[in-house]
């Protein structure tokens, strides 16, 4: 009988630490979930940044499609101008020589 109150005793301690487990895995679970919610706070906050960073990115690029279509625009104005200016310095030379 003796052997059997040994057994009951080694069973009870074995239940009662597989509780104590239990408890320690259900707070390691809260913590867990505690700290991926931290975690997809910091995701939001980082993707709304990025969301900011892009939009400025693409606002950037298109005024730079801007100033480079203008600067073509003057490039080819310019482009007409130097030989009605080269046309005016000759005919100012041939006045100048009579």
């Amino acid at each position: 009988m003796a052997d059997s109150d040994i057994t009951v005793e080694i069973l009870k301690e074995i239940r009662d630490e597989i509780r104590g487990v239990r408890g320690e895995v259900r707070g390691l679970h809260a913590d867990t979930n505690q700290r991926l919610d931290v975690t997809n706070q910091r995701l939001d906050a980082n993707n709304q940044r990025l969301d900011l960073v892009e939009t400025t990115l693409l606002d950037l690029a298109e005024q730079n499609r801007f100033i480079v279509r203008y600067t073509r625009a003057l490039a080819g104005r310019h482009g007409d101008v130097e030989p009605r200016v080269s046309a005016l310095e000759s005919r100012v030379e041939k006045l100048e020589s009579r």
